[in-house]
């Protein structure tokens, strides 16, 4: 007689939960990814950024994925390492890239500065956000990998598709938020730090996920 084991992933409240964790940990990064786009105005106005700085600024999210091939490394590590350090390496890259790009545009140690004959605030902020790119996209692909992991053979698709959904409502947050956030609380800085303390937030959602893997992969061995 056949033996039927069932897994962790076999319970529907386990796998949602999975699901869950890692969709919020995807909000926080999308939100990041669009706060700047509201703030321009407000960026000319307290930073003094011309457009072809926020257009440079803005470009600084493909630097090093278009130009450095960094998804193709994230895809190989991925593979190599498994989701868990994968997906705890670029969720601090996402928290490193944020934070520096909250320091650059907060700070007045680079007022007058310059890098390469351009702002240097300009340039800092661009960094971390490249930075912060870098850590967004590796994500993005661990947290697919992470769902058919869970769902395969159940409701994979609905999975997808719910992520995908929760993690656009970061970018709503940030096209509605950005400009009465940086009103009531009087910094263009400050919806940056909302989303920045949300990552890190996010990062311990995805830290209680690895709990819910490494179980997942003995209940598998088991």
């Amino acid at each position: 007689m056949e033996t039927i084991t069932n897994t962790l992933r076999d319970s529907k409240a386990a796998r949602w939960t999975a699901l869950a964790l890692i969709s919020f940990t995807m909000l926080c990064g999308y939100w990041l990814t669009d706060v700047m786009a509201p703030l321009k105005p407000l960026l000319e106005k307290e930073l003094l950024w011309d457009s072809a700085e926020f257009g440079f600024f803005t470009s600084a999210y493909g630097w090093f994925n278009v130009f450095l091939g960094m998804l193709i490394l994230g895809g190989i590590i991925l593979d190599k390492m498994g989701v868990r350090f994968t997906g705890k390496m670029a969720t601090i890259i996402m928290v490193v890239g944020a934070a520096l790009k909250y320091w650059a545009i907060s700070t007045h140690v680079l007022d007058g500065e310059e890098i390469l004959g351009m702002n240097s605030q300009v340039v800092v902020a661009g960094l971390g956000y490249a930075i912060f790119g870098v850590g967004v996209e590796i994500a993005g692909i661990t947290v697919s990998k992470i769902i058919v992991k869970w769902f395969k053979g159940k409701e994979l698709a609905l999975a997808m598709g719910l992520e995908m959904s929760t993690a656009r409502i970061g970018t709503t947050l940030a096209l509605w938020t950005s400009i009465p956030i940086a009103t009531a609380l009087h910094g263009v800085s400050k919806p940056v730090l909302l989303c920045l303390i949300m990552l890190c937030i996010g990062l311990i959602t995805f830290l209680i996920y690895t709990v819910m893997d490494r179980k997942l992969e003995k209940s598998i061995a088991d």
